[in-house]
C-alpha cells in the first residue's frame, strides 16, 4: 500500500512539476506522448493567462484508457460562465507511439511522463526517430523512474537477486547513469541539448540515491532546420474537445473604463472594512482580479495601457496607482443592500412580524409581549417566558415549571428566593 501511495502521490507531484515547466517555456501547444487516462492533460487545461495553452493532444494505445481521458479533459460547468481569454481545443487519439501521425506535426513540445518503461525494447528503439527524427519539437520532456530510489521500498528488495519492479507492467526500470546514456545518445543523433532533474523524495532520503521519477528535458538546437524523417502512419481520432472562451470584438478605452469606474465602486468601499479611511492607492492585480476586466483587457499591459490613458487615475508603478475620484455605491446597488433588510420579502413568512400584525398584542406565533400562546410575553403565557402565571415558561413569579425568583415549584423541592430546602443560597443558585 506504501508503494501504491507513493506511486500516485508521485504521478501528481510529475504532472504538477510538468505543468511548471510548460509554462516557464511558454508553450501554448503540447501533445502528451502516452498519456494514459489524462493526468497531465487535466494539469494543462488549467487557463494559464499570461502564457496560454491553446492546443493539447493526447495519444495512448488503448480505446478504453483513452475514453477515461476524454472524460478527464471535458470543460467544467464553471467555464461556460468564466471563459477563457483564449480559445483551447485536445484531440485524443488512440494509437502506438512507435507510429507518427501527421495531424500531430508542429506541436512546441512533446512530453513522455512514464512511458518508456512500458514499452518493449523494439518500440523503444525507435522512439528518438519518431520524435525528435520526425515530430521535432522545441521542447521534449522525458520522465521515468529511478531504480536507485527503490532502496526506500523494501518490498522491492532493491540490490538483490530477488528485486521486483514498482508496478508489474514495467519492463524496466533504469538508474540515472543508464537514463543519462540512452537521453544522451538520442540527443547527439537529432542535436538537442539534454539537461537532467528530477522529483520526489522523502523527507529523510539521502539526496546520492537521487529523485523517485528522473526527468530529461531535449532543447532544439536548430529550430529553423526540417525534420530529418518524414515517415507517417495513422493514430484512430476518438474526440476532438473544444472549449468555450470569450470571442467578442475588442472594446475601446471609453468602454473598458465604464467597466472600471464601476468596479472601483465595490473596490473602494468594501462590504467589511476595518479602516474608515478611504482607499485611493490599489494594486493592478486588485483589477485584474476581476474576470469581466480580463476578458476586456486580456493583458496586464492593456489594462494599464487603459488605467494610465485616464486622468482620474495615476500609474505610480508598473503594479501600482492611484485613483483621484471619489468613489459612491451607486444608489441601484444600494437599494439592492438595502432590499435584504426590508419587510416585504418576509411576508410570507408568519415567523417574522411586520407591520399587519401588532407585536404587542395577541399574537400567537410570535415574541409580543401579551397574551402568547407560544411566545416570549411578558404576562399570562402559557408557553413562554413570561413574568407572570407562566405555566411552561421562565417567568418570575408564581411559575410551576419556570425559573422564578419566588414560590417555585418542582416536584417537592421548594427553590424560593427564602428558605430554600436543600438547596444552595440565592447568592449560589445557578439560575438567571
Amino acid at each position: 500500500r506504501t508503494l501504491v501511495n507513493e506511486v500516485l502521490r508521485n504521478s501528481k507531484v510529475t504532472s504538477v512539476h510538468i505543468s511548471v515547466l510548460v509554462k516557464a517555456f511558454s508553450l501554448v501547444g503540447v501533445f502528451d506522448y502516452g498519456c494514459g487516462e489524462g493526468l497531465l492533460l487535466s494539469f494543462l487545461i488549467q487557463p494559464y493567462e499570461d502564457y496560454p495553452i491553446t492546443r493539447l493532444a493526447g495519444v495512448d494505445i488503448s480505446q478504453e484508457i483513452m475514453e477515461i481521458a476524454a472524460k478527464r479533459c471535458q470543460p467544467r460547468d464553471h467555464e461556460k460562465e468564466y471563459l477563457r481569454l483564449s480559445p483551447l481545443t485536445v484531440d485524443l487519439y488512440q494509437g502506438s507511439i512507435d507510429v507518427a501521425d501527421e495531424r500531430l506535426f508542429g506541436f512546441e513540445a512533446i512530453v513522455c511522463m512514464e512511458v518508456i518503461e512500458h514499452v518493449y525494447p523494439p518500440v523503444l528503439d525507435k522512439f528518438f526517430d519518431i520524435v525528435l527524427g520526425t515530430y521535432k519539437p522545441k521542447v521534449l520532456i522525458v520522465t521515468t523512474p529511478n531504480v536507485e530510489f527503490n532502496v526506500y521500498f523494501p518490498q522491492l528488495k532493491y540490490g538483490t537477486p530477488e528485486a521486483t519492479l514498482r508496478i508489474d507492467d514495467h519492463k524496466f526500470e533504469w538508474s540515472r547513469k543508464e537514463f543519462q546514456e540512452w537521453g544522451n545518445a538520442g540527443s547527439l543523433k537529432y542535436n538537442y541539448s539534454v539537461e537532467y532533474t528530477g522529483v520526489g523524495k522523502l523527507k529523510d532520503s539521502d539526496p546520492a540515491v537521487g529523485f523517485a521519477t528522473q526527468i530529461a528535458i531535449f532543447r532544439d538546437l536548430q529550430p529553423e532546420a526540417k525534420p530529418i524523417k518524414t515517415k507517417f502512419g495513422s493514430y484512430e481520432h476518438v474526440e476532438k474537445i473544444i472549449f468555450p472562451f470569450y470571442d467578442e470584438p475588442d472594446k475601446n478605452i471609453a468602454e473598458i473604463l465604464d467597466v472600471i469606474h464601476y468596479y472601483m465602486q465595490y473596490l473602494c468601499n468594501p462590504v467589511i472594512s476595518y479602516d474608515e479611511t478611504k482607499r485611493s492607492h490599489f494594486r493592478i492585480d486588485d483589477l485584474w482580479s476581476i474576470h469581466q476586466i480580463r476578458l476586456l483587457c486580456k493583458s496586464r499591459d492593456r489594462l494599464r495601457e487603459v488605467i494610465g490613458s485616464s486622468t482620474e487615475f495615476t500609474l505610480i508603478n508598473e503594479e501600482e496607482m492611484v485613483a483621484h475620484r471619489e468613489y459612491k455605491l451607486d444608489s441601484s446597488e444600494e437599494d439592492k443592500d438595502e432590499s435584504y433588510t426590508n419587510n416585504e420579502i418576509f411576508e410570507d413568512d408568519p415567523g417574522w412580524p411586520t407591520d399587519e400584525f401588532d407585536s404587542n398584542e395577541k399574537w400567537n406565533d410570535g415574541w409580543g409581549d401579551e397574551n402568547c400562546n407560544n411566545g416570549w410575553g411578558n404576562e399570562n403565557c402559557n408557553n413562554g417566558w413570561g413574568n407572570e402565571n407562566c405555566n411552561n415558561g421562565w417567568g418570575e413569579e408564581n411559575c410551576n415549571n419556570g425559573w422564578g425568583e419566588e414560590n417555585y415549584s418542582n416536584e417537592k423541592g421548594q427553590y424560593s428566593s427564602e428558605s430554600h430546602k436543600g438547596g444552595a443560597s440565592a447568592e449560589e443558585q445557578t439560575g438567571w
